[in-house]
């Protein structure tokens, strides 16, 4: 297997591969302990690195399928739509579904189907939603991650400090580090999934052919 030949997106790297390595990297310091993993990633190969590259990749998935379930529980199954239900409220909306329904010959109501339909119409040509989607799931990741990190810093502090004054220090700056952590990532994970799913309606009315549209609107 060559893994040179690998064909890795932007995704893969940022929301998949990235957090997976964060994953274990606070797994291995809460069995082995800091020094131990210290040590072990001064001695890597570059056969040791592709087999930790492929072990993220597996890594990341489970991050991601957690984080997703953790955020819908704290909030709903819309949470991550709410850009496109907000923007489908809107008198910028309209225009989109004038041009749909030029295009379709029938009006959509759907704010769903209307969505794919607009992303479907697009065919790649928005490469810059690719970006917004695996910026706003790495956040996702990095959320959930924080507040798992505080379970190895608790490690370490024991490690280092025994269970001492030190310790409950060293565990409250960890818990403080965590809540600032997760409440930046889940501000830009909200702005970042929003701009994936606005966008696309706006990305979608630049590929309209425009003289074609009017001339259908003025039909109406």
């Amino acid at each position: 297997m060559d893994i040179s030949k690998w064909k890795l997106e932007v995704y893969d790297l940022l929301a998949i591969i990235l957090p997976g390595l964060l994953a274990i990297t606070e797994g291995w310091v809460l069995l082995r302990g800091w020094d131990a993993f210290a040590k072990t990633v001064g001695g890597l190969t570059a056969t040791g690195l592709t087999l930790v590259v492929l072990v993220s990749f597996g890594a990341g998935g489970l991050v991601q399928e957690l984080s997703d379930f953790f955020v819908k529980r704290l909030t709903n199954a819309r949470y991550f739509r709410r850009g496109r239900d907000s923007f489908w409220s809107t008198a910028e909306a309209e225009t989109v579904k004038r041009a749909i329904k030029a295009q379709l010959g029938m009006p959509v109501s759907s704010v769903d189907t209307a969505f794919d339909y607009c992303l479907t119409k697009l065919k790649g040509q928005f490469p810059r939603r690719d970006m917004f989607v695996a910026t706003s799931d790495l956040c996702r990741s990095f959320a959930v991650i924080s507040v798992l990190a505080i379970v190895p810093a608790m490690r370490i502090a024991f490690q280092t400090f025994g269970l001492g004054r030190s310790f409950f220090t060293w565990t409250g700056v960890s818990v403080v580090v965590a809540a600032v952590i997760f409440s930046l990532s889940w501000r830009r994970m909200v702005r970042f999934r929003e701009l994936s799913e606005t966008t696309v309606f706006r990305a979608y009315l630049a590929t309209v052919n425009e003289p074609a549209s009017e001339l259908e609107v003025n039909r109406q």
